[in-house]
């Protein structure tokens, strides 16, 4: 009798949890707009710079860049406060309520890309000017940590516990095309 009702507490606490709805994540209208600002003193070591003058003349660019971008930020944001101030009350009602998230939808494209429409023209005007005067490689290297850099804006994904992780052997044991089986019946050509 207790192992039947420890059993059934267990099924029935194991479904409860499967059924939440995801968890909505925190929305950052900076993040949204693209409103960041570059470090000097990381640039140069991770674009590899070793001349002064190439360094002063980064600093420059990226100082005078990263002024245009806090007058931008300083400009708008009373209006992005309010976006985040909503959206982030509003949470999983937008899940549910199709023509509340339409709404939702307006107002950020409204809001939010005209002023990241500004930062990539400000962000082009960077990026020639970084260009005139670093090699081709440190340019190629500054555009990857450009890439990063917004990247770690992006919102993570929220965790799923109920999925276990894929295993490749399991894939290889029943005959799947997974890295290193043979395909078409096991024949190597």
């Amino acid at each position: 009798m207790k192992k039947s009702l420890i059993v059934f507490a267990i099924f029935v606490s194991y479904f409860s949890f499967s059924q939440e709805a995801p968890e909505f994540p925190k929305y950052v209208a900076k993040n949204a707009a693209h409103i960041f600002y570059y470090n000097y003193a990381e640039v140069p070591e991770e674009i590899k710079v070793k001349d002064e003058v190439t360094k002063n003349k980064t600093f420059t660019s990226l100082r005078g860049y990263n002024t245009k971008i806090k007058k931008i930020s300083f400009l708008h944001t009373p209006k992005l406060q309010e976006l985040e101030l909503t959206i982030n009350s509003l949470g999983a009602q937008l899940y549910s309520n199709r023509e509340l998230a339409g709404k939702i939808t307006k107002k950020i494209e409204s809001t939010v890309l005209p002023i990241r429409d500004s930062i990539e023209v400000h962000e082009k005007v960077l990026n020639d000017d970084l260009k005139s005067f670093l090699s081709k490689r440190q340019f190629k290297k500054w555009l990857k940590y450009q890439r990063s850099e917004k990247r770690k804006l992006l919102p993570k994904a929220p965790k799923r516990q109920a999925a276990p992780p894929s295993n490749m052997n399991n894939r290889r044991r029943r005959g799947g095309q997974g890295r290193g089986s043979q395909g078409m019946g096991g024949r190597r050509y």
